[in-house]
């Protein structure tokens, strides 16, 4: 996921956030004097990785940790720290995950948990797959963005939030709709249609209608009888006639039961091909200038027309 958008927003963070620090080149070696005070550890840390020393700066900030855990620098150590993982040249966003995570296990009620709350949702949201790929990222940045609402709606970080929730729910809405669509393309009719109405129900708001009623009508069109629809018929059948296995019907039996279950099938796939046609028509007229309403409106056409069952468009 690009975060191009998302870095001019947060004011390049906290590494010009913490005051202004003299301008001068990080001393050659990484190492913090005994006797500094915790502020001045701090400064230090802070023009290496003002410098784009990130490796040095993170072993400066550390000696706060080991050696002045008490003083009030710890805290804001901590988040560049974090920072510094999530900003550096080479961002390795698991690392700065465990920072952030590990600042709010220190710090549970620091003024700036809603920071940390936002960067961890960050450091997901960085790592979303495409829409044909595993969606674990995803729900995670969803899961992050919606905590930071919850505890801080007032954060300076809510309306971004707010914005890559909406982007979340859409990718999601993509993968779903990707199965669907690979399940229609390789005959999954009946799980098609399940997966597509269920995206559909979950997803009203961000799913892309025309695809979906398009390929919704394709799994209908096609799809068989349900297998447990054929199975009732069968047990219903073999009750009726009082036979427990349909090898055991006699000539007379088997014909009947023959008319009738085709009968039923015919009337299954009825059903199918009008649900179809529902789904076509919804995508005709709510996106009549759309080339998939044009598909939907030639399938209407040939169903009309044949009623055959024609193969999938390549």
């Amino acid at each position: 996921m690009n975060l191009s958008r998302t870095l001019p927003l947060l004011g390049c963070g906290l590494l010009l956030m913490v005051g202004a620090v003299a301008c001068r080149k990080p001393k050659p070696k990484p190492e913090a004097a005994v006797g500094q005070t915790a502020a001045q550890i701090l400064a230090e840390g802070q023009i290496y990785l003002q410098n784009g020393k990130w490796e040095e700066g993170r072993k400066v900030l550390r000696v706060i940790e080991e050696r002045l855990p008490s003083a009030a620098e710890f805290p804001l150590s901590k988040l560049l720290v974090a920072d510094s993982f999530f900003f550096g040249s080479t961002s390795t966003y698991p690392e700065a995950l465990v920072e952030y995570q590990s600042f709010l296990t220190y710090f549970p009620r620091h003024e700036r948990r809603d920071y940390a709350l936002y960067r961890i949702a960050l450091c997901h949201y960085a790592v979303i797959e495409s829409a044909e790929r595993d969606q674990t990222e995803t729900r995670r940045a969803l899961e992050s963005f919606q905590a930071l609402l919850k505890e801080a709606p007032g954060s300076a970080y809510a309306v971004d939030a707010k914005a890559k929730i909406t982007q979340c729910w859409r990718r999601l809405a993509e993968s779903e709709l990707m199965v669907g669509i690979f399940m229609v393309k390789n005959y999954q009719f009946a799980p098609a249609e399940k997966r597509l109405k269920n995206l559909m129900e979950t997803y009203p708001e961000y799913v892309d209608r025309e695809r979906a009623y398009y390929f919704l009508g394709e799994a209908m069109r096609q799809r068989p009888v349900d297998g447990e629809v054929i199975k009732q018929f069968n047990k219903d059948w073999l009750a009726k006639v009082k036979k427990e296995d349909l090898s055991k019907l006699s000539k007379e039996e088997l014909a009947e039961f023959t008319k009738a279950f085709n009968a039923l099938v015919k009337d299954e796939l009825a059903k199918y091909k009008e649900e179809a046609q529902g789904f076509y028509r919804k995508l005709v007229e709510s996106y009549p200038g759309s080339e998939w309403a044009g598909r939907a409106n030639d399938r209407l056409l040939e169903m009309g027309q044949t009623g055959r069952k024609e193969e999938l468009d390549s």
